[in-house]
């Protein structure tokens, strides 16, 4: 797999609406919500790559290839983080998912601002994903035991 880039997705904020068995908290999401925008790094991946991940994320179809996982995926547009045009993309959006918050925990969100420091987002950005209220203690459970989102 090539590094993935910084990159901006815009009219859509993180949410946290689904709760995983694994990591004792909520994960993260995207919902649609004009003026608002999303950071995060863009990969270029194969197909054989987009399977490995739709299996991680829990995305499964039905016979009729309706989307009936945890996640499905979405056509959007992101822009390079600086200087670049637009470019197509695909993401992952939870299907069916709480209107409210679920606190992630501590040990998933140290992950999560790990990986934007990693892929060099905004200060800004980074100081926004500490901003979530989380739960204290909770560590992931045992590999094998929770949801397929856990294998992430």
């Amino acid at each position: 797999m090539k590094p993935g880039r910084p990159a901006v997705l815009d009219n859509y904020r993180l949410s946290f609406p689904i709760f995983s068995e694994y990591w004792g908290g909520g994960i993260g999401d995207i919902v649609y919500d004009p003026g608002k925008y999303v950071m995060g790094a863009l990969f270029d991946l194969s197909d054989a790559e987009l399977t490995v991940l739709d299996a991680k994320v829990n995305r499964k179809l039905d016979n009729g290839k309706k989307e009936i996982g945890i996640y499905k995926r979405i056509d959007v547009k992101v822009a390079p983080l600086g200087k670049g045009e637009p470019t197509p993309a695909t993401t992952y959006q939870g299907i069916s998912v709480e209107r409210y918050h679920i606190p992630p925990t501590q040990h998933y969100m140290d992950l999560v601002i790990q990986g934007a420091y990693t892929f060099g987002l905004s200060m800004m950005w980074i100081a926004y994903l500490q901003s979530f209220p989380l739960q204290q203690g909770k560590k992931p459970k045992p590999p094998g035991v929770g949801d397929a989102a856990a294998k992430l």
